[in-house]
């Protein structure tokens, strides 16, 4: 016996719920789909921005570099370097520019909050003030105007090195430059231009404290690479 559905003796609010119901799980479908999309798209950007750094812009190489060939004088600046070393420099920080910014955006999609999408990279004095605050708009001008003026260079390279790992893991980092006890920290904010005049050390969640060790194991499973 077969059993037709008249949808003429339906009510109103019957067809409106199935009409909502169905909407629903299109959608749900939908977000689904362009979740696994963008995480896709973001784990391939990290991966080869990852190789990248590691083989041409390693920043512990480079200050090695400068030390030994590039440096003037101590001043850890990027107006003394030789031609040459800032040439390499340059080349290094258009890189960082360019990229860590589109990193940053593509793993908002992947987020719940897809409004926090830009990088602030802040840089504190010893008693946790603002000095300087670098986005994207700054562009590489603006972090070699940070070098010279704090004398943070070797500082800023090593930490842009570790900052795209660091962010991939969604864990808090605090680079404290020894010479002057300056600190180079991040944030994923809404708005670069707006934040607090000073940014204190906090005490960190379970959920940072788990992020930072997926860091350390990283690094150290790339200590182990490079020693074969």
């Amino acid at each position: 016996m077969m059993v037709f559905l008249n949808v003429a003796d339906w009510s109103l609010t019957t067809i409106i719920l199935i009409a909502v119901g169905v909407i629903v799980v299109f959608v749900f479908i939908a977000a689904l789909t362009n979740s696994s999309k963008y995480a896709s798209r973001y784990k391939k950007f990290y991966r080869k921005i990852d190789k990248t750094i590691n083989k041409k812009f390693n920043g512990n190489l480079l200050n090695e570099e400068i030390i030994n060939n590039y440096a003037k004088d101590q001043t850890n600046t990027y107006k003394v370097l030789k031609g040459k070393g800032k040439r390499k420099v340059k080349k290094y920080l258009e890189y960082y520019v360019k990229n860590i910014p589109e990193q940053v955006l593509l793993k908002s999609f992947t987020t719940s909050d897809k409004a926090k999408n830009q990088i602030v990279i802040l840089l504190l004095d010893d008693n946790d003030k603002v000095l300087y605050r670098w986005y994207k708009k700054r562009k590489v001008s603006g972090i070699i105007k940070a070098c010279n003026k704090y004398q943070m260079m070797n500082a800023y390279l090593g930490f842009l090195f570790e900052l795209p790992l660091n962010i991939h893991e969604g864990a808090p980092y605090r680079f404290v430059n020894h010479d002057n006890d300056y600190v180079l920290t991040y944030s994923i904010v809404k708005n670069p231009k707006r934040g607090k005049r000073k940014v204190k050390e906090k005490k960190l969640s379970r959920k940072e404290l788990k992020a930072l060790d997926k860091v350390q194991k990283a690094k150290d499973k790339k200590a182990r690479k490079r020693k074969r």
